[in-house]
């Protein structure tokens, strides 16, 4: 069985010969570093026999907006991306090593509907910044390879990186209409960047905007239903009119228990990363398990960084016998791998799945 294979069977909720893994959220600067000098080699996914491969399709703008009226007095450091948003690096050792940094919002003197159908969004679904995305999918397939389309940051994470999430959130009470242009704008984009995706061919298109905190949703499940669910069921709907049999994934840091049956309900297949520090894994197998799959599932704030090798196995294989049987796991560190995991952590975690995730055939 090849990792196509593995991926689309496991996420359907079948038992394929072992657990799939993959590396959803990438791995710090620092870690691949130490990867490059301990292994001479550049692709740590190949490396490793991850069975994902992610691809976004979007390339450099032919027509760049000037996001120059909105953005005044940017740090020597900083830069701005195609949506305007700033994006300063920090100082700090840690952050240096990471992949930490500050935004720059560009949208806070903004106030009627007006000024939000007026900002000059990014041409992200535009057709030609599609040309590649077949011919990619398509040679990532003939390697044996799950192919994930990106679209990470769906609505509300985009959104509040322009606006910020303070004034965003306040937008949802007092000033509906400018945030109901502006998501509105980001969906009619989101929605043909997932079309040319799935006709591209993609498995598995990732959707998600972080809504929850580990304490809980940043928002009541009744605003979240208002502002976000029927507008992440258009791209769903979007993309199953291309292609019916493409798996939906779904992602937010925290815990999102709240609005799982949600989810479900619109049509997401996968969850990610269920944060094992503030959610209970088995414990949502076995109450969504015949409806849903889990993606992650492998602590970043507790077992990768402080637990030893045997302790990571340990966790590998407990998510295996509590959250794998019957499939509908894929395993993976929860967030990015960050400069405190140890290269030996993270072999082990591969070395785990490889040879304690197996399924008798």
């Amino acid at each position: 069985m090849n990792s196509r294979e593995r991926v689309n069977t496991a996420m359907r909720r079948l038992e394929p010969d072992r657990v799939p893994f993959d590396f959803p959220n990438g791995v710090a600067p620092s870690v691949m570093e130490e990867f490059r000098l301990r292994s001479g080699q550049e692709d740590l996914y190949d490396f490793f026999g991850t069975d994902v491969r992610y691809v976004g399709g979007i390339g450099e703008s032919r027509y760049p907006r000037d996001h120059s009226p909105y953005q005044h007095d940017i740090p020597p450091r900083a830069w701005v991306d195609e949506w305007g948003i700033g994006h300063l690096p920090t100082e700090s050792v840690l952050a240096i090593h990471s992949h930490l940094e500050g935004f720059i919002y560009p949208m806070l003197e903004l106030h009627t509907p007006q000024d939000a159908l007026e900002y000059p969004l990014p041409d992200v679904d535009a057709d030609y910044r599609f040309e590649q995305m077949h011919e990619q999918v398509q040679y990532l397939h003939n390697r044996g390879l799950a192919v994930v389309g990106s679209l990470a940051c769906t609505i509300f994470e985009i959104a509040w990186y322009m606006r910020s999430m303070e004034l965003l959130l306040m937008d949802f009470v007092d000033n509906q209409e400018f945030a109901e242009v502006l998501f509105d704008r980001i969906i009619e984009k989101r929605i043909m960047q997932a079309r040319n995706m799935t006709r591209a061919g993609i498995d598995i298109l990732q959707l998600g905007d972080d809504v929850a905190s580990q304490r809980g949703m940043l928002m009541s499940r009744p605003m979240w239903r208002k502002w976000l669910k029927q507008r992440m069921a258009q791209i769903i709907s979007a993309a199953r009119e291309v292609n019916p049999g493409v798996l939906i994934f779904y992602h937010s840091d925290g815990d999102c228990t709240a609005i799982i049956p949600d989810l479900i309900e619109i049509g997401i297949d996968i969850l990610n990363p269920v944060q094992s520090e503030c959610m209970d894994g088995p414990a949502l197998k076995i109450e969504f398990g015949d409806k849903l799959s889990f993606w992650g599932t492998i602590g970043t704030q507790t077992t990768l960084p402080f637990g030893s090798p045997d302790d990571v196995r340990r966790e590998v294989t407990k998510r295996f016998e509590t959250m794998g049987q019957g499939g509908g796991l894929c395993l993976g560190p929860t967030h990015m791998v960050e400069p405190d995991v140890s290269w030996d952590n993270l072999v082990a975690f591969v070395e785990a799945v490889k040879e304690r995730c197996q399924y008798k055939r």
